[in-house]
């Protein structure tokens, strides 16, 4: 085993710990051991009460990997508020100039950085670890008190280690509140994962335990009363084995040892034979809580040799020291044993305590420390450190800032300001989007005096808990009255924030533009804050006036995406996004290329999620499916490292898009019904709605079944009664008469032209030809002209004069919208994307698979008719065909080749032959690497390690019978 960058062992392991037993729990993690060095990653989490073995246990596994780097960390109580603390004690072990490459990682402070950025390049890391060929052990010890930005990045690593020889191990309390909802989540969300539980010894292994730790063979009867006293658990054994003397022990006429069932009594009997400089340096160390040099400990303690009192805690067990390490650092052996030490201290000696450790420590730790040493109501203090927390805010460091303005409330006399501490502390809290510890604080909030600040926690408070209704009068009361108050501002807009949250899901566009541009015009905000703002307004008038007007709003930002800050990803996002919605496929990429791009490098856009999930439905659209299907996933594991529920509709939706286009009818069925749980999660809102029922209809128009599609989209459309006249999106004409009952119009805006042209497909295909005919007239309307859904519009204007027995139009329709000859392209590009020349309008907003189905009609409306000769309508069928050959279109595929059979046509072969053999992560690799990526460039676009880039090539050369990449490009395209 080596520990990166150092000599010394990050577990602490002590060469005189004895370990028994465990047999059963120690064969099951060297099986996972053994996967690993196989080549797969697997998750181990060892769970058990405190002081069960679970630190030992972890040793023992991790000490023989002589093969391994081990990474080690431990999560400590006083840090659970320190952003990315954990992952420093693991990065801290790497070598310097290694971790340099990694520059986010190497960043002292994480905070701002977002979970799946850190995490991207910790995967890097781990990849560059196994390039010598071993494997790496990643060990986090009491995970239970890792601090949240930790816990989100390692939980995206373990759901990303794809073909990695990485074994990650952590250990937490059975009895944790913390980390246990999370951790089950990770483990169910993970294919390669076990549960160890560490329970008490058996029997048999308290015998072992004894005699070793007394070098002497104790009797049957002694290890029976010895493990009915302890119930087996190591620590109380040690405990009572060192407290009750041998011949005590062995005396079977007493009925009960003189040791009472506390590890607290059994600890100060130990305590009490130590010499006083060693009960000293003990007492120190508890109240220091954590691994620090022994001259520092020795000063808190105030004794003069530091060394001499050393030597008798050591024999008594109490205490571990790194004699190897520079400064000999030293803690007590288990966190059980300070919790003892601590509890039997009396109020002076341990003021007295805290008081020296906060002239040792760094500055961060020493305020701990002053508070725990206030006996009573401090207000210097108080104020001290209600400046200190604004500080860290400002720094971004809200979950510091809410942790010191607590410390602050709890020393405050004067009760108001004890209140106007605690609620700005869960204000704080609120911001880091990690709420658990302030919606623990509710029952304290409610009983503080009603004022602007209590409405607007308890309104973020209830948002968070799903009640929606009370949320917002609760947020609408907190920002109205806080925009009045020229003191309150920071208020106004925490309140506003959250408040447009609920206008925007529930598609309240004109609510949501008012709120936010009052919350905007507060001023004194930082560019970030302000910028995401201005995407929030921007998105309401989107949802009120459409995409075209919500450009205006978006118009400070430079034409070209590249030239755009960090301050302005919200709205650069948010551009793309509007761009998405009118069918510009080009310009919404190169935005959302950009966002994804600069939030790897670790921009931290607020929108990021979002952003991914939307680049994939991009790439969807521009027949780039493999890069759909890898943005999909990716957008997952964002979502999955944020625990989000909000906006994880996007991703399923684009999920389905590519599954359903392919005909893979399983998994599209299981991503819908995702959706569909996320629905009744949120309580049906309005955005999440409309992504699902696209889901259902995209499927069904896969499928070819137009009633399923008027299904899936009954939930986003109402009626049009005859008195209201005109068009469901932007006015218009009416219909013909005694069509009115018919009529119907969406309801919500977010992928409008999306929703109608469904729509309209669904209506003509189940015979509702005056209402498709209506719909298809706001169509029209809503579109700009630009982008690919002149094709899309083509289609249904051709297919609905078809059931409407004007097949002459219907063919005008179709040949102008092709331009009179389908594309002949050399093929595909070298990355194996299809390449749109022909055709009227911009090749490059063509969208493959709807160009398709418009050849594909167009061909079967020349045989229905027999206009022209037999060889054009087959030119037709061949170019679809081609297209959808080259998308893996398969649903699409077979109906041109059942066309293709009804002439007496042999459709071509398959020019994917290669690439049906690869999987979906080999196809996402090999179109990278195709397109001139490195190993490494492939590893950060896909969130992986250079390993796993590195495996998937090998079994995509072997697959595709070539030996470099510069046979790739070639053999994708090659039958």
């Amino acid at each position: 085993m080596s520990v990166a960058g150092s000599s010394s062992d990050a577990s602490g392991h002590d060469e005189r710990e004895v370990f028994v037993g465990r047999r059963s729990e120690s064969e099951r993690l060297a099986a996972c051991v053994d996967k690993v060095r196989g080549g797969e990653a697997w998750l181990a989490v060892v769970e058990g009460e405190a002081g069960i073995g679970k630190s030992a246990l972890l040793r023992q596994v991790v000490s023989p990997l002589e093969d391994f780097t081990v990474l080690w960390a431990v999560g400590d109580p006083s840090e659970t508020d320190l952003p990315g603390g954990v992952l420093s004690q693991l990065v801290r072990r790497v070598d310097r100039e290694l971790a340099a490459r990694f520059p986010l990682l190497a960043r002292p402070d994480a905070a701002g950085v977002s979970p799946h950025a850190l995490g991207g390049q910790l995967l890097l890391l781990l990849g560059a670890l196994q390039e010598s060929g071993g494997g790496v052990a990643v060990v986090v010890d009491d995970a239970h008190w890792a601090d949240p930005l930790s816990s989100q990045v390692l939980g995206f690593v373990v759901r990303r280690l794809w073909a990695d020889r990485v074994l990650v191990l952590m250990a937490t309390r059975t009895d944790s509140e913390q980390s246990g909802e999370a951790l089950d989540r990770l483990v169910r969300s993970v294919d390669r994962a076990t549960r160890v539980e560490v329970a008490g010894l058996g029997q048999d292994e308290v015998d072992e335990l004894a005699r070793r730790l007394l070098a002497v063979r104790v009797t049957p009867e002694l290890v029976t009363r010895l493990h009915g006293y302890t119930k087996g658990h190591p620590l109380y054994v040690r405990t009572v084995l060192a407290e009750v003397p041998l011949q005590v022990l062995g005396d079977e006429s007493a009925r009960r040892w003189p040791v009472h069932q506390s590890l607290r009594a059994g600890i100060g009997a130990v305590l009490g034979r130590l010499p006083a400089d060693s009960v000293a340096l003990v007492e120190a160390l508890a109240v220091l809580d954590g691994r620090f040099p022994l001259v520092g400990v020795a000063r808190v303690a105030g004794v003069d040799d530091g060394v001499r009192a050393l030597e008798p805690a050591l024999a008594a067990g109490l205490v571990r020291w790194w004699p190897t390490d520079s400064v000999g650092p030293v803690s007590l052996v288990h966190g059980l044993q300070r919790d003892a030490v601590y509890a039997g201290l009396g109020p002076e000696r341990r003021r007295a305590l805290h008081n020296s450790a906060a002239e040792v420590v760094g500055s961060g730790a020493a305020w701990a420390h002053r508070v725990a040493a206030a006996t009573s109501d401090d207000p210097v203090l108080a104020a001290e450190l209600e400046r200190s927390a604004n500080a860290e805010a400002l720094a971004g460091r809200n979950a510091l800032a809410a942790t010191r303005l607590l410390w602050a409330s709890s020393l405050s006399g004067d009760r108001p300001e004890r209140e106007r501490r605690l609620l700005t502390a869960c204000a704080q809290w609120l911001l880091t989007l990690q709420p658990w510890a302030a919606v623990r604080l509710r029952a304290q909030v409610e009983e503080c005096a009603e004022g602007t600040l209590r409405s607007c926690v308890l309104g973020v408070m209830d948002l968070l808990a799903g009640r929606l209704a009370v949320a917002e009068a609760r947020l609408t009361e907190a920002w109205q009255e806080a925009l009045a108050d020229p003191d309150a501002s920071w208020v106004a807009l925490l309140a506003g924030t959250f408040l447009t949250v609920i206008t925007i899901r529930q598609c309240r566009g004109a609510r949501t533009v008012d709120i936010a541009g009052k919350t905007l015009a507060i001023g004194d905000l930082d560019a970030g804050t302000s910028d995401f703002i201005r995407a929030v307004l921007a998105t309401g008038r989107m949802w009120d006036q459409g995409p075209g007007a919500a450009l205006l709003d978006v118009a400070h930002l430079p034409v070209e995406a590249a030239e755009a800050s960090n301050d302005q990803l919200a709205t650069l996002a948010t551009r793309g996004v509007m761009h998405l919605f009118l069918g510009r496929l080009a310009a919404a990429r190169a935005d959302l290329v950009t966002v994804a791009h600069r939030d790897r490098l670790g921009a931290g856009s607020k929108l990021s999620h979002l952003s991914s999930s939307l680049l994939a439905v991009v790439e969807y659209l521009a027949g780039d499916w493999s890069a759909s299907e890898s943005a999909a996933d990716r957008a997952l594991a964002i979502a999955a490292a944020h625990d989000h529920v909000l906006g994880d509709a996007a991703t399923w939706f684009a999920a389905v898009c590519v599954q359903a286009g392919r005909g893979n009818w399983e998994a599209a069925e299981e991503s819908v019904e995702a959706l569909e749980r996320i629905n009744r999660t949120l309580g049906d809102p309005p955005a999440e709605r409309v992504y699902a029922g696209l889901a259902g209809a995209v499927l069904a128009q896969a499928r070819g079944d137009h009633a399923a599609m008027v299904r899936s989209l009954a939930p986003l459309v109402e009626p049009v009664t005859g008195a209201e006249g005109g068009g469901g999106h932007s006015g218009g004409k009416g219909d013909e008469a005694g069509a009115g009952d018919d009529r119907v119009r969406l309801r919500f805006e977010p992928l409008w032209l999306w929703q109608q042209s469904l729509l309209v497909e669904a209506l003509t295909g189940t015979g509702r030809l005056a209402a498709a005919a209506w719909a298809l007239d706001d169509f029209w309307r809503g579109y700009d002209g630009s982008g690919y859904l002149r094709v899309v519009g083509a289609r249904l204007s051709g297919q609905l004069a078809e059931a409407q027995g004007r097949p002459r139009e219907a063919l005008a329709i179709y040949a102008q919208a092709l331009g009179g000859e389908p594309d002949s392209p050399d093929g595909p590009d070298a990355a194996g994307n299809p390449v749109a020349t022909g055709g009227v309008g911009d090749p490059g907003e063509d969208a493959p698979l709807f160009r398709a189905m418009l050849e594909h009609a167009y061909g079967r409306l020349l045989v229905a008719t027999r206009t022209g000769s037999r060889r054009e309508a087959a030119r037709w069928f061949k170019s679809a065909h081609d297209r959808c050959d080259t998308l893996r279109a398969e649903p699409f595929l077979q109906r041109c080749e059942t066309d293709l059979a009804a002439m007496g046509l042999t459709a071509p072969a398959h020019a994917r032959q290669h690439v049906l053999a690869l999987t979906e992560r080999e196809v996402s690799v090999a179109h990278l690497i195709a397109g001139g990526m490195t190993n490494q460039e492939a590893a950060t676009e896909l969130y992986v390690t250079q390993k796993t880039v590195e495996y998937h090539l090998s079994n995509i050369y072997a697959k595709l019978g070539i030996t470099s990449r510069r046979h790739l490009a070639e053999a994708l395209r090659t039958p």
